[in-house]
């Protein structure tokens, strides 16, 4: 597959935003169009070095146009990844987890479901603590609907909420599954409002439902 990279410019020669209208409509459709790319490259499991290299020259071009999470994220990692000028077979394949990651779902994906983004997890994920604390959910849960998760964090001494993320929040725990749409869904929106908390040093915590589920024994 033969892929081509063009940057879109003004009359000046200036780099433009991607999309224009407004910025949250900019962000879904850039998050669009890198999860096509990330799609079609990881259609045959397989990141090859021109695929790392387009990826990585899309990522270096477009990501300062919308300088937010999870552009932001993923620029840094590139950054790293090829700081040398290289990208070896353990980065490509480094380069394919954060693609997966993106899309939230691999090559042995079923059809009919796929998994949370793992991009925005705190690392390390952090010991919990329940009671008192502010649990905001999202995603879809293999433990159950979102009654039974709100019950258990209320049965541990947690305080749950079905909404976004604030200031007084103390986790955000996304759902194992999501649809392929994720960003473009009030699921997507919260990640990316959890992500701006914890950046801003709330002390917010967003956390996977694996890792939660090990604090409820």
């Amino acid at each position: 597959m033969k892929y081509t990279l063009s940057t879109h410019t003004d009359a000046h020669g200036q780099p433009l935003r991607m999309f224009k209208a407004n910025f949250e409509n900019n962000v879904s459709k850039a998050i669009d169009q890198l999860s096509g790319i990330c799609a079609g490259i990881l259609a045959d499991g397989v990141v090859s070095e021109q695929e790392a290299a387009f990826f990585a020259d899309w990522v270096r071009k477009f990501s300062p146009l919308e300088p937010v999470w999870p552009f932001t994220d993923i620029l840094a990692r590139v950054n790293r990844i090829f700081a040398d000028g290289q990208c070896d077979q353990d980065e490509r394949q480094e380069l394919k987890c954060v693609m997966e990651a993106l899309c939230g779902y691999g090559i042995d994906t079923e059809a009919q479901e796929t998994y949370s983004s793992t991009l925005p997890l705190n690392t390390p994920m952090p010991d919990l603590i329940f009671v008192d604390r502010i649990f905001n959910i999202t995603g879809r849960f293999a433990f159950g609907t979102r009654k039974k998760v709100m019950e258990a964090i209320e049965a541990k001494g947690g305080k749950p909420s079905d909404s976004p993320p604030n200031r007084e929040s103390h986790y955000l725990v996304i759902g194992v599954f999501a649809s392929r749409d994720w960003f473009n869904t009030n699921y997507g929106r919260k990640i990316e409002r959890g992500v701006e908390l914890r950046d801003s040093g709330t002390g917010l915590a967003i956390i996977s439902e694996e890792h939660w589920k090990h604090f409820l024994v």
